[in-house]
């Protein structure tokens, strides 16, 4: 059976360097037969948790929203894409709203986590920023990458991209190639 994976864009600008990079890791998983389904977070209907921790009690969240469907299609998926462009050294306020409410995603029934995934979930964690080097990025591929660790999800990759104010993405012509071949290569996928 061929893998399920979905694709998280936490950035508000379509079509610009999260979502590029974002795309062409879709593309090389395309061709690795893999399906994925890809949202934009900015189109979505998303409210923020409440911290009532009604999904302490029952596992689900009480919100019902685009977020919640994200969810249980990560119930669903084999593997995730999360992609956040870094606002003010960190994920995107729309990331950050789906990171919160995957807290339902954990179990502390028996007094102890424990994540209510199924396990061999993985994933790909994508950071973009508009500074040169790495401290520019800040938390935003870290705050990620924890809250699935979190959940005991494998993360397999990290990919940061720096100084897309004077190189985007659009106009770096090897990047494409480079991801494709990182993610075809990847042994874990």
């Amino acid at each position: 059976m061929a893998e399920k994976w979905i694709a998280i864009v936490g950035s508000s600008r379509k079509g610009k360097n999260t979502e590029l990079i974002t795309d062409y890791i879709i593309k090389a998983l395309k061709e690795k037969e893999i399906d994925v389904e890809k949202y934009m977070l900015s189109s979505e209907n998303i409210s923020t948790c409440s911290g009532c921790e009604y999904c302490i009690k029952t596992g689900e969240c009480n919100i019902n929203d685009d977020i919640s469907k994200i969810i249980e299609n990560m119930k669903l998926s084999d593997g995730y894409i999360l992609a956040s462009p870094s606002y003010n050294y960190n994920m995107t306020a729309q990331m950050k709203a789906l990171l919160d409410r995957t807290f339902c995603l954990n179990d502390y029934s028996e007094g102890r986590w424990k994540s209510r995934l199924s396990s061999n979930k993985k994933a790909i964690v994508v950071g973009t920023c508009k500074g040169k080097i790495k401290e520019c990025i800040g938390y935003t591929v870290e705050g990620m990458k924890k809250a699935l660790l979190e959940l005991d999800i494998d993360v397999i990759d990290e990919i940061e991209y720096y100084n897309t104010k004077y190189m985007p993405v659009e106009m770096n012509e090897g990047i494409e190639a480079r991801i494709l071949d990182r993610i075809k290569t990847n042994k874990k996928i």
